[in-house]
């Protein structure tokens, strides 16, 4: 339903989003152990000064914006929206103060590629960045992707049951793992937590059996595990997982971008026991078998043109760009000018599609989710199937997804719109990309990796790239990870709202 933002909805929408900066500043303070440890001294007042203009901002949104009125849906939706966007403005200013990036666009653009889960990165020079600002740009995906930065407000703040479930929806993480949506999301931050952990020990381990000196590999395992399991791609490395070489690192790599593409319910069936879940979910299985799928076509190309021939590197190379792609985790182990020249064309496509098919739904992964995919593969099905059976026949359909669920009309309409939003942006964004110079496949590619926030790059990503279509990016990234349509409802509220201050 189509609505105008009054200064009421205003006050809600800019109270809640105070409460979120609130936390935000003690985040920012975070990157200053690192900092101190490593004695990076210079470092430490652009995080004291984003904190401190963060809390001055959350004070006085707080203080102006102060009201008793719950928040509705509409809030909600527009809340996440601008949250994310404030949050990544906000988190742009010590990477631009540090020098990471070479411009404030070129600092918003990384900042907003790190909270979406993106890992498209724009840095100049990331070899020899401060760790400090490597750990801000990793904890970024952690915190925005990982667990979201409103699934992260709602554990620590917490707020009533109607607004946490609210704006529970509008970070498109609709499926409650407990009753209490606050619980929920505190059960997500734990879960999170266990896997960073866990994998930040695995990555440890794995970058010293590869030759890394300890310190390097304890600080490289902090990094991509945060990146890892949030299906970000960031590295502290200008060459990614490539700096290591290594194929046990890239295992570990793998192993922790499938848990982060698997939606959060499965991780808590399983940690209560119920393992079969794993076998009888309608997503699961369409997320393994197209990933089997996508993944022996990957093989049969790279054979065919004869650029591998051995089983280790169609395994590091082929199945391990595929994985990173449809879990959309961004990390990668061959050169992005090595995709765009040396790869087949017909490969890139195939890159692209499993990017847009994405992970599972309620995980860290991007695209439209693989249920949803599932949920029109079985309508398409009953279509087909429908004409050949008696009219006096009912004809139903079911799908598993912790429980059985009827495939209703309803179901099947929310899962084609979302897909045809994607698939609209989609072109979009590689008509755009196209009209700057860039070929068709780069541009689709390029456009796929943004929209679905996974970070592979065929060399189109660059600081020298058009600032247009840095802006361009930034708003599939943004939408992307809103998954469209809580953004449209911001951008349809503001237009209306305005279209409205104008008549008057």
């Amino acid at each position: 339903m189509l609505f105008r933002l009054t200064r009421e909805d205003w006050k809600v929408i800019l109270y809640n989003l105070g409460r979120m900066l609130h936390l935000l500043s003690f985040v920012f303070l975070l990157p200053l152990v690192p900092a101190l440890f490593y004695r990076e001294l210079d470092t430490l007042s652009y995080f004291f000064f984003t904190s401190g203009f963060t809390l001055l901002l959350a004070t006085l949104l707080s203080h102006l914006c102060r009201t008793d009125e719950q928040m509705e849906l509409k809030h909600a939706l527009c809340l996440v929206a601008l949250a994310w966007l404030a949050a990544s403005l906000l988190a742009s200013l010590p990477l631009w103060l540090g020098g990471a990036c070479s411009s404030p666009l070129d600092a918003c653009f990384e900042s907003l590629s790190g909270f979406t889960g993106t890992g498209l990165t724009l840095t100049v020079d990331p070899d020899h960045l401060a760790r400090s600002l490597h750990f801000h740009r990793h904890l970024l995906q952690f915190l925005g992707d990982g667990v979201g930065i409103v699934a992260v407000s709602l554990a620590v703040l917490g707020r009533t049951e109607v607004s946490s479930l609210l704006a529970f929806r509008g970070e498109a993480r609709e499926e409650g793992i407990r009753p209490s949506v606050v619980r929920t999301t505190r059960l997500i931050f734990g879960i999170a937590l266990t896997f960073f952990v866990v994998g930040a020990l695995m990555f440890t381990l794995a970058g010293i059996y590869e030759g890394a000196d300890p310190g390097t590999a304890f600080f490289d395992g902090i990094c991509h595990s945060f990146t890892g399991y949030a299906t970000g791609g960031f590295s502290p490395h200008s060459q990614n997982l490539m700096y290591y070489h290594g194929l046990i690192y890239e295992v570990v790599a793998m192993v922790l971008a499938v848990v982060g593409a698997l939606n959060f319910n499965l991780h808590y069936a399983l940690l209560t026991g119920r393992r079969r879940e794993v076998f009888r979910d309608t997503e699961v299985r369409v997320f393994f078998f197209t990933a089997l799928l996508l993944g022996a076509l990957t093989i049969l190309l790279l054979l065919g043109k004869g650029i591998y021939t051995s089983t280790e590197a169609l395994f590091r190379r082929g199945i391990f760009q595929l994985l990173s792609a449809q879990t959309t985790t961004g990390f990668s182990t061959v050169p992005p000018l090595h995709l765009s020249l040396v790869w087949p064309l017909s490969l890139l496509f195939l890159l692209s599609l499993a990017m847009l098919l994405g992970g599972c739904a309620n995980s860290t992964s991007g695209g439209i989710k693989s249920l949803r995919v599932g949920i029109l593969l079985k309508s398409l099905a009953l279509e087909l199937k429908r004409p050949f059976l008696p009219r006096s026949v009912v004809v139903g359909e079911r799908f598993h997804h912790l429980k059985d669920s009827p495939l209703t009309p309803p179901v099947v309409r929310g899962a084609a719109l979302v897909a045809t939003s994607y698939l609209l942006l989609f072109a979009a964004g590689t008509l755009i990309t196209m009209a700057y110079g860039y070929t068709a496949e780069q541009s689709m590619f390029e456009t796929s990796s943004a929209l679905s926030n996974v970070g592979l790059s065929c060399g189109l990503t660059h600081p020298s790239m058009p600032a247009g279509l840095k802006l361009t990016y930034m708003v599939l990234m943004w939408m992307g990870r809103l998954e469209v349509l809580t953004v449209l409802v911001l951008l349809i509220a503001l237009a209306l709202s305005f279209q409205r201050r104008k008549a008057e």
